[in-house]
């Protein structure tokens, strides 16, 4: 019980973390409020989070140096909210929205880091797998609030969605009350751990990147599959990737349970699931078709996000944690980004469509799935000695 204000408050900042991407709910209203802007521009304000994103990742363990991460943290949310609130201000000046866009991505990444590691910070053993689902679960569970609540405020005008960065104060006081107060330079010296794995981190580097591109091509392709084939329109499109995300959140909050019964072949079962419902939904092009590959790439990112933050504890004693952490989310930041390419250039060679799409994707995640299963330690087991390489 001594840790629960701590879980709350993490789990709050979890819970607001992906409210960047609200304007995606308003994205015809944006456009239709600047006609004399090129399109592509009034997309940055979704796009442009994304890339800054990267940056606040990698300026994170840059700043360890001086701050302590509750104080980063503290610091990410105030300006994560003023950012939200400049841009429902601002809202007639696009050039002040990219701006805003830009600082709201860098927060957001700044804070995408820092989470795993307070709770590597917090918790141990079985506890850190509980907390690390719990926080994941909120992270999907928050994005699906944020997507229903700014589609009712952006009915009243696109730019209402702002409004829903107000939440975020609550996370804010949370972590002003209850965020440990001890600075980073002080826990470093109460710790032994100057070790680096270079093969666990490249593993974990690797997976990242393959299940974020697999991932990814749900996001770009259910509307295409759904819409192109007939089945439904976007509402119908949106209301099955909100109760994937669902799903998502309800499996990370479970995963502590699943993780003591698959051991170290958690993520092979991520990919083994994506790459047999993509497959299953590719052959059977139909709306429960849609259905399957939402479900395969949710239930496999509600495996993949605490798996991947447990992971992170594997690579790297606490003097190089941050470090490790800011390069591997870096990395699944660009399967993100690359996906639509490798879908293009797979196109070349399979076809356009989104079935023969999810197809190719489909046993991709299985190959994944065998490759995952051959290089993956079993979780709590200490690394060898020799794959200790002291700085």
């Amino acid at each position: 019980m001594k840790h629960t204000p701590l879980k709350v408050a993490i789990s709050a900042i979890c819970f607001v973390n992906l409210l960047y991407m609200i304007p995606s709910v308003a994205v015809s209203g944006m456009v239709a409020a600047f006609p004399d802007q090129p399109q592509n521009k009034v997309l940055l304000l979704l796009t442009l989070p994304n890339l800054t994103g990267i940056a606040g990742i990698v300026a994170e363990p840059w700043l360890e140096r001086w701050f302590s991460r509750s104080t980063l943290s503290i610091t990410a949310l105030a300006v994560f909210f003023a950012s939200g609130l400049a841009s429902f201000v601002l809202r007639e000046n696009l050039s002040a929205l990219i701006a805003a866009s830009v600082i709201m991505g860098a927060a957001y990444g700044m804070q995408a880091t820092l989470y795993p590691l307070l709770v590597n910070d917090g918790f141990e053993g079985e506890e850190r797998s509980q907390v690390m689902g719990l926080v994941s679960g909120m992270l999907q569970l928050g994005r699906v609030a944020a997507t229903l609540v700014g589609g009712v405020l952006a009915r009243r005008g696109w730019y209402n969605v702002y409004l829903c960065f107000l939440a975020v104060l609550i996370p804010l006081v949370l972590a002003v009350l209850f965020l440990p107060r001890q600075s980073h330079s002080e826990q470093l010296r109460q710790q032994d751990g100057d070790w680096f794995s270079f093969s666990e981190t490249v593993r974990l580097a690797v997976e990242g990147f393959a299940f974020a591109a697999l991932f990814f091509m749900v996001n770009t392709h259910l509307s295409l599959y759904v819409e192109g084939y007939g089945l439904g329109d976007t509402a119908l499109t949106g209301l099955i990737s909100a109760l994937g995300c669902v799903l998502a959140g309800l499996i990370s909050t479970g995963f502590a349970w699943f993780e003591r019964r698959t051991g170290r072949f958690t993520m092979t079962w991520a990919f083994g699931i994506l790459g047999i419902l993509y497959l299953a939904g590719g052959l059977w092009i139909s709306l429960p078709g849609a259905v399957l590959c939402v479900a395969g790439a949710f239930f496999g990112m509600g495996l993949f996000s605490p798996n991947l933050m447990l992971g992170f504890s594997r690579c790297a004693g606490p003097r190089r944690l941050a470090a490790v952490t800011a390069m591997v989310l870096t990395v699944v930041n660009v399967g993100y980004f690359a996906s639509p390419y490798i879908t293009g250039f797979l196109a070349g060679f399979v076809g356009e469509s989104p079935a023969d799409v999810f197809r190719v994707a489909g046993m991709l995640g299985l190959v994944c799935a065998v490759g995952s299963a051959v290089t993956s330690r079993r979780p709590g087991v200490p690394l060898p000695a020799a794959e200790k390489e002291k700085g």
